[in-house]
């Protein structure tokens, strides 16, 4: 086979992965999570793939409502899961995993894919969230990074941190 016919062959290969992201099905390898099946009149569609699914859910419905404040709170949360795949031999997780979950669409059960000119469409599959929950995590992340709340503030103590010691200067 010449190099031209296979540039041709990959460009129409393109081509249809192109057409079937434009008619709401996720093209590319199964994001953690997800699985693809044979469903009759789809072909091959993304599917929840569990405990992994249930697992992720948790942890960005979790950062949506707060009960994670940060997104390392989400990382030790997954690290503690051993149904969910390490990065690391010592069971730690990439920040950028992190990441991915938490800024991709197709969680949200919508395709986006701006290299080919796919806008947000809504998906064939089922979301792990809603797009709402997604639109809330958008929003935590660009509001910026927040210092998790201290368990030892209280209202008997409201100067904590803001009187010194003259000698030492060192916070009360």
């Amino acid at each position: 086979m010449s190099q031209h016919q296979r540039q041709k062959n990959g460009e129409q290969t393109k081509n249809r992965m192109r057409g079937r992201a434009l008619n709401g099905y996720w093209v590319f390898r199964a994001p953690i999570g997800y699985k693809y099946e044979r469903v009759a009149g789809h072909g091959n569609m993304l599917v929840r793939d569990e405990p992994l699914a249930s697992i992720i859910q948790e942890a960005l419905e979790g950062f949506a409502s707060g009960h994670f404040e940060t997104q390392a709170e989400v990382k030790r949360f997954l690290e503690s899961k051993p149904a969910f795949p390490k990065d690391f031999a010592d069971g730690t997780i990439r920040f950028e995993r992190i990441i991915r979950l938490m800024t991709r669409t197709h969680f949200a059960g919508y395709i986006e894919i701006p290299e080919w000119d796919v806008s947000l469409c809504k998906g064939h599959h089922e979301g792990l969230i809603s797009l709402e929950t997604h639109e809330l995590i958008q929003n935590r992340i660009k509001d910026g990074a927040r210092a998790p709340a201290r368990k030892d503030i209280s209202a008997d103590f409201p100067l904590r941190g803001f009187s010194y010691v003259a000698t030492t200067a060192t916070p009360l």
